[in-house]
């Protein structure tokens, strides 16, 4: 354990070299254009797999993680198909980006460990003390590692790179390794091996004064500001931990943390002149501002696939001759975006944009102040990749992602902790706690949180007191599903557009109806069972959940053999047959799946759910490209890629899902009335899609493609409250009296406030949004954008509303405001068309789902209010001896 920690560092950051041949071509990009092994390659790969074989069993979350590789590499993949085939140097720069992820595991694995910890801070003191050493020798004029060519040399001056190959780099290295090792500094400062161990003024203010001065000699004036950054919250961080553990200073302590700070001060004084000289020396950086443009010009028009990993000069130089001598854009974010394609850089940069977030929602200023210290490592970190491209280069790449990773599982085990403190002085019961009677309380992935632990400060709870609905836990639930589903349509699109480019249009109208036909059928198929089981779980009603599944199998059957015959009508002509059968088998087990995978949204289990919902899309997505790309028939390959998807998610989920006994067929036709409130709310919800169709069956023309092509605006915010709703149904199921009525008017503020704020945006630029989004001809859909945002927040809302009554038992209630509501839409819509075009056709769908709002607004304080409890079902199913 202690190698697999120790060796990842000093290879990353100390001895990154490449093990290529002497006669390799020379390469400005982020890898070498041959493929060849390095120091730091063979040590993150051997630690991974070390890791890997003693944790894989207890971390639930290496299959998030699994799932995120394989989603980046698909991608990288899918644009190489698209561009006509990868070179050696493409394939290279696709295993550089992936080395960022396997990097990002690596860390989080490292920080599960205890034994991990003191060896981490060990090696980041090591290389930060050796990188000073070299550079301070480097300065004084000894000839240690010269920088590549004379013309570098000449070019950086006096400028100190230590055992990398650019100042620059090292800079880096020791902005990253100086976080380790303020992240894995506890209550001891004391640096060292056995008895033998250094003051611990050396560890507190020696370790950081050596940073400082190194950072210095390389002339870097983004990673001086980082390096002085990290100092400044490190110290604070430090001194609240010591405060908090260890109590009131001694007179020693306050000597030592005088000396610390005079040398700290010292080293920010001796470093102020190289600032101001470098300022001096090259204020702009370079030519910066045109490698800029060009860099802009290709991300415009590369925006989806890029122009391909480690390719940017040989592609932008044809057209840039700066480029083509060399000088890319120094921007690592924008270099990413050219190289991969917008989607691409998001997917890569994912792990940095959590980390932020998750500090943001851990509390900044939590008493030990780790959060408010990783907020800044990746503040001052970003900064610096807006300054160049080398973050994404060779060793420097997964290093960076490497302390990401460990950042991330410290603060998520932190907060892991102060939940569990907090269960565990109060009453242990509330919306929370198991429903049912013998089930243990379940610990967070990575039962051993390691070193973490001592970097935990939770706040006590008084005993007895009543816990309320956990609104971080619904919020994450939601935001955790609503980011898989919105991840999962992007792939949809995907295939959608690959798919339109490999068939005929008369071909992919045909199948566009058969797609939205089934898309329908699969709703009613449901027979809203997927809803009921949310909240039949969270009551531990186990008869009423076996009810519900075998209900859901007789209806994917069902609704195969309906799917199958529409297939035939509609593709008549454009595919085979057993084509159009086979997508009906695939889109009917995938709706199965889902169906199953309520339970393991009800149980709390999100991980299983969202690597359910992202690998399904994955695989299909996967399938698809190497089909086609191998000559397959486009249509064929996608009924391959679905049906095999399909059957993958039934094994997941079957093995993750305890499902309870066979039920009898009364108990099944039982189940069927009871879930059917639901269907109608779910049947009725969809009437929102019809909105298009009506205007223009009563004011064709123009004004129908102007409000079609505003109703997208919809779209986008379609996963918010679905994701909401299944988290909410058995969160309020199991609620407490006032709680429900709690949390169902928390989640409406929340809502309402945080979807009204952006819909005020978008209402203020609906001119701008129109033209952008649509084009010129478009422009006049800015006043129905606008008018239709203004109902947004209502409808965002009203599905959460829901959620919490179907939750207590008054899905009647639901189903009867939603039945109402979609006759109110259609009719309002087709009046407002009629009488004012397509802005009074918005302001129909505006002004009807704030009324619905307003309804169940009404209609569910007056019966959260009574706390009467309703009943769990219409036609009471028999309790089994499990359930609460």
């Amino acid at each position: 354990m202690v190698l697999s920690a120790v060796l990842p560092v000093i290879c990353l950051a100390l001895l990154p070299k490449s093990l290529a041949p002497g006669d390799a071509p020379w390469h400005i990009g982020i890898a070498i254009p041959v493929f060849a092994p390095s120091t730091w390659m063979v040590a993150l790969v051997g630690a991974a797999v070390v890791l890997l074989a003693m944790t894989w069993r207890r971390l639930q979350w290496l299959s998030v993680l699994a799932v995120a590789i394989g989603a980046l590499a698909l991608f990288i993949g899918t644009g190489s198909v698209t561009r006509g085939g990868a070179s050696t140097r493409e394939l290279v720069g696709a295993v550089q980006y992936l080395s960022a992820p396997l990097a990002f595991a690596v860390g989080c694995l490292l920080a599960t460990h205890r034994a991990a910890g003191p060896a981490l801070r060990l090696a980041s003191a090591g290389v930060i003390a050796a990188q000073f050493g070299c550079a301070a020798l480097q300065r004084l004029g000894v000839p240690l590692n010269p920088m590549g060519t004379a013309e570098a040399a000449r070019l950086l001056g006096d400028r100190t790179n230590g055992t990398l190959n650019h100042p620059v780099n090292l800079a880096k290295a020791i902005v990253l390794v100086l976080t380790l090792y303020y992240l894995t500094t506890g209550r001891d400062s004391r640096i060292g091996i056995g008895r033998f161990q250094l003051p611990a003024v050396v560890g507190r203010y020696g370790i950081p004064a050596a940073a400082l001065a190194t950072t210095a000699l390389t002339g870097s004036r983004t990673g001086l500001l980082a390096v002085l950054m990290l100092l400044v919250v490190g110290e604070l961080m430090l001194r609240r931990r010591s405060a908090v553990t260890s109590g009131p200073r001694s007179g020693r302590g306050r000597r030592q943390t005088l000396v610390g700070v005079a040398l700290l001060g010292a080293g920010v004084v001796a470093a102020a002149p190289v600032f101001i000289a470098r300022m001096i020396a090259d204020p702009a950086g370079g030519a910066r501002t045109q490698v800029l443009s060009s860099a802009l010009d290709y991300l415009s028009s590369n925006l989806w696939w890029g122009i391909g990993a480690n390719s940017y000069v040989e592609v932008v130089g044809r057209t840039d001759p700066l480029v083509a001598d060399g000088v890319p854009v120094h921007n690592g974010f924008l270099f990413a975006a050219v190289e991969l394609g917008v989607p691409g850089a998001l997917i890569l940069f994912a792990p940095v944009v959590a980390l932020a977030v998750l500090c943001l929602r851990g509390g900044v200023l939590r008493p030990d102040l780790t959060p408010a210290f990783c907020l800044t490592f990746t503040v001052a970190y970003a900064g610096m990749t807006v300054t160049t491209y080398g973050v994404l280069s060779e060793s420097m790449l997964p290093l960076w992602f490497l302390v990401v990773g460990v950042a991330t599982v410290l603060l998520m085990s932190g907060r892991s902790g102060e939940d569990r403190r907090e269960e565990q002085r109060g009453e242990g019961h509330g919306i929370d706690a198991p429903a049912r009677a013998g089930q243990a309380h379940a610990e967070p992935a990575g039962a051993d949180p390691g070193w973490a632990e001592e970097h935990r400060q939770g706040a006590p709870v008084p005993a007895g007191s009543s816990r309320r609905p956990n609104m971080r836990g619904v919020v994450g639930g939601a935001s955790a599903l609503a980011a898989s589903r919105i991840a999962g349509s992007g792939l949809q699109a995907v295939v959608m557009v690959l798919l339109a480019r490999q068939v005929d249009p008369q071909g992919f109208g045909a199948f566009g109806g058969y797609f939205g036909a089934v898309a329908f059928l699969t709703i009613v198929a449901d027979a809203g069972v997927s809803t009921a089981l949310l909240r039949w779980r969270a009551l531990g009603l186990d008869t009423a959940v076996s009810a519900g599944l075998r209900l859901n199998v007789l209806t994917t059957i069902g609704g195969l053999v309906v799917a199958a015959a529409i297939g035939l009508g509609l593709t008549a002509g454009t595919m085979s047959w057993w084509v159009a059968v086979l997508l009906a088998a695939g889109w009917m087990v995938d709706k199965n799946v889902e169906t199953v995978l309520s339970l393991a949204i009800a149980d709390g289990r999100m991980g299983h759910a969202v690597v359910s919902i992202l690998g399904r899309k994955v695989v299909q997505v996967a399938i698809f490209v190497v089909a086609v790309g191998l000559g397959g028939e486009p249509f064929a390959s996608l009924a391959y890629g679905l049906v095999v998807a399909s059957a993958l998610g039934q094994v997941h989920v079957r093995s993750v899902v305890r499902a309870p006994g066979r039920a009898t067929p009364a108990e099944v036709r039982r189940a069927l009335l009871d879930s059917r409130a639901y269907l109608v709310s779910n049947v009725s919800a969809q009437a929102r899609v019809l909105d298009a169709t009506v205007v223009s069956l009563v004011a064709p023309g123009a004004g129908a493609g102007l409000y079609a092509a505003a109703s997208r605006i919809f779209s986008p915010f379609v996963s918010v409250p679905s994701a909401l709703s299944t988290v909410l149904v058995p969160h309020s199921a199991t609620a407490r009296a006032g709680e429900a009525r709690r949390l169902f008017w928390r989640m409406n503020l929340v809502v309402v406030l945080a979807v009204g704020a952006v819909s005020a945006a978008g209402v203020v630029a609906a001119p701008w949004l129109a033209k952008a989004l649509f084009g010129e001809v478009y422009s006049g859909a800015g006043v129905v954008i606008a008018v239709m945002l203004a109902g947004v927040p209502s409808f965002c809302a009203s599905s959460p509303c829901g959620a919490v009554l179907q939750g207590v038992g008054r899905g009647a209630l639901v189903a009867k405001i939603g039945v109402v509501s979609a006759v109110a839409l259609l009719v309002a819509v087709a009046a407002g068309a009629a009488l004012f075009g397509a802005a009074g056709a918005a302001a129909a769908v505006s002004l009807t789902y704030l009324l619905k709002h307003a309804t169940l607004l009404v209609a569910g304080d007056a019966v959260l209010r009574n706390d009467r409890p309703a009943p769990v079902l219409p036609n009471a199913a028999a309790q089994s001896p499990s359930a609460a």
